[in-house]
């Protein structure tokens, strides 16, 4: 008969989290308390009764010493009654997966949601979250029959209990959903939970028994029963005690899985207690390792094995060889303060290269180090051969270049000249980021490896030109960069090509250089005039991108009316005046004044702010045409006024010349109109 440990089973991280808390309390010496049991396994207890440890139902008995929450957590209420004990600490060992629960449950509640729990309502794990939403969550349990017909509020949030089944909640959330497609459902079943179901269902397929081993009163532990029992015949035991030999006859394979609160100790008798009966008790993992036990293993095999072992020089694995391997620090890449146990965990899978084989010894050396620099070299010679892009982080700036870590002990060095498609006067902004390139020259007997990532680059860049080319459309209206500005006109770039934009098209208003309106860097939005892709130039419009302003002109202005503008043009036939940004109107010479005008600089300035009459609006040709002397109307005679009043005044100013003018030719005009 062969016996088989399931992949995952016993402690979860919570658990053993909480428990490593507790007897750190021990150990300082603290009067330590639990609040409630620490987990649903008496055995635990048991232990913990032995080093002094007390279970506390009621929080207002605690008063002093150290109170340890447990994984299932409290209710705010609860945490705020021991709070209030200044005599008190407290160390929370509520589970992580547990609090972020708790916080979904009390954010969503906040926000006006109805939250619904799938779980135990009895469960401490239950009550605590239902002390995060004020009590008013409900609570569907796994026993209940949830059809779709259930009522459930617009706006509702389903949540599980993390040792629940997950397929269990998922078809509850699918029956809920028919009816109530708003119906927000978050995931918060524990990993550790699917994880020892998965594991458990895939052993349970490929023995003829299963023994779960677990207390009685955890909730996991019976949805682990659970699972085993709609696949193979199961037995749930709380150790070693409960094995019935009637239950093996029969049997040639035996499956054992253990809950999350069931400690290694435990696990461990049951297996002792299989092997004193003659069983043959090996893990999940020896099935595949059971032709490899009579293998000749030599230098230079590669392998793959189970760490069992975690210390500081060295990495125990066992891949089937009558003794574990050992894997020296020297042989595994550590960067910087890293350390073995923080790149290895008992129970991690890893390949390893054979160097070493002392049969006499029952030894075994093995090497990460140097399979996966093997492995690497062959990536980089497949990435020339191929013209792959690799990726590594920028390790040392050189006055020559840059050096890139490529990983496996392997850098790789590249020219400034490779670096960019434009110059970059200092590479150091580059430091420590990590970069795409492609190799372009290798040379592994020299440990030589050449880089561009201004290759990878031009690459990218013509790509994306072609694509921009092929994917645009005449007509229609896209966001671009301004690269250049030139007196012609700006260029922009639409995606890997620059489109130009004739000085004409920058601007419904009159433009004398495009650096007057615009800024290399700037967001625009073009039109897309003409594509003429054999010769890779297209021709773009930001203007015409934007609201035609003459559209608007019959809704602000009408005939006859005064307005004021800036004088953008002097001509000899007269002068343009801007009446809003993007439309002139033109005042004719005859219309300057009522007496003879030569030339309009007479009259005005460009720059200068006037008013003048509307005489005519012209939309679809886009004409205007004004009147200064309908606005303003001038003396017919400059020298008769000058003369009438030099007799007269020797110290005449303007005003007393042309203010009574001015004043009844206003009135004038006004009763023209």
């Amino acid at each position: 008969m062969q016996v088989f440990l399931a992949e995952d089973a016993g402690f979860c991280h919570g658990v053993r989290k909480a428990l490593e808390l507790t007897l750190r309390e021990v150990d300082r010496g603290k009067d330590v308390s639990t609040l409630g049991p620490l987990v649903h396994n008496d055995e635990v207890i048991n232990f913990l009764e032995t080093k002094g440890v007390k279970v506390v139902d009621n929080p207002q008995e605690l008063e002093s010493g150290t109170v340890i929450i447990r994984t299932h957590g409290v209710p705010p209420q609860v945490l705020k009654i021991l709070q209030e004990q200044k005599e008190l600490e407290i160390v929370d060992a509520t589970c992580p997966i547990v609090r972020r629960l708790q916080n979904i449950a009390c954010n969503y509640h906040e926000d006006g949601y109805e939250v619904i729990i799938y779980g135990n309502s009895q469960h401490p794990e239950v009550q605590a979250l239902l002390g995060w939403t004020e009590g008013k969550a409900r609570v569907i349990d796994p026993e209940d029959k949830v059809t779709e017909k259930m009522p459930v509020t617009s706006k509702a949030l389903l949540i599980s209990q993390t040792t629940q089944r997950e397929d269990s909640f998922l078809k509850i959330a699918e029956n809920l959903k028919k009816n109530h497609p708003s119906l927000e459902v978050c995931q918060t079943i524990c990993k550790a939970t699917t994880l020892r179901q998965d594991s458990a269902a895939k052993l349970a397929s490929t023995v003829d028994l299963m023994l779960v081993v677990g207390d009685e009163k955890s909730s996991n532990t019976r949805k682990l029963t659970q699972v085993c029992r709609e696949i193979v015949k199961t037995h749930q035991i709380t150790g070693a005690r409960d094995i019935s030999g009637e239950w093996l006859v029969g049997i040639k394979k035996v499956g054992v899985t253990a809950g999350a609160s069931t400690p290694p100790w435990t696990i461990k008798e049951v297996m002792v207690k299989m092997e004193n009966g003659n069983l043959e008790a090996r893990t999940e993992e020896d099935i595949s390792y059971q032709e490899a036990e009579g293998k000749d293993f030599r230098s230079g095999d590669v392998v793959t094995g189970k760490v069992v072992l975690v210390e500081e020089d060295q990495v125990m694995v066992d891949f089937g060889y009558k003794s574990e391997a050992v894997l020296p620090r020297n042989e595994v890449f550590l960067e910087g303060e890293t350390k073995l146990k923080d790149k290895f965990s008992v129970g991690d899978n890893i390949d390893l290269l054979i160097l070493k084989v002392s049969n006499q010894e029952d030894k075994i050396i093995v090497s990460l180090k140097r399979l996966e620099r093997e492995r690497r070299w062959k990536e980089l010679e497949e990435a020339v051969e191929q013209g792959l892009t690799m990726k590594g982080i920028v390790k040392e700036i050189v006055p020559a270049g840059i050096i890139v870590n490529l990983g496996s002990g392997i850098e790789g060095f590249m020219p400034g000249s490779l670096v960019d498609v434009r110059y970059v006067p200092d590479f150091q902004q580059f430091l420590g980021q990590e970069f795409s390139f492609r190799v372009i020259e290798l040379n592994r007997d020299r440990d030589k490896v050449i880089l561009s990532r201004k290759q990878m680059l031009e690459e990218e860049a013509e790509k994306q030109k072609k694509d921009t080319l092929n994917n645009l459309k005449e007509g229609e209206i896209i966001g671009g960069v301004v690269k250049r500005l030139t007196e012609f006109g700006a260029f922009v770039d639409v995606g890997g090509i620059d489109g130009l934009v004739h000085i004409s098209e920058v601007s419904w208003q009159r433009v004398g250089h495009p650096q007057d309106v615009l800024k290399v860097g700037e967001q625009v939005n073009v039109k897309v005039l003409e594509i003429i892709p054999e010769r890779e130039r297209i021709s773009l419009s930001i203007r015409q991108a934007q609201p035609d302003p003459w559209s608007r002109v019959n809704k602000e202005y009408k005939v006859g009316e005064i307005i004021s503008g800036k004088v953008t043009r002097i001509v000899n036939f007269g002068a343009f005046i801007e009446i809003m940004p993007g439309v002139e109107g033109l005042v004719h010479i005859s219309q300057m004044a009522d007496f003879h005008v030569k030339h309009p600089s007479e009259i005005i300035q460009e720059g200068e702010e006037v008013e003048a009459k509307i005489l005519d609006i012209n939309v679809e040709n886009k004409r205007i045409s004004l009147s200064l002397k309908k606005a303003r109307p001038a003396p017919r005679d400059l020298t008769e006024h000058s003369s009438s009043k030099e007799g007269e005044n020797q110290n005449v100013t303007l005003g007393d010349v042309f203010g009574g003018l001015f004043n009844s030719e206003n009135q004038a005009g006004k009763n023209e109109e």
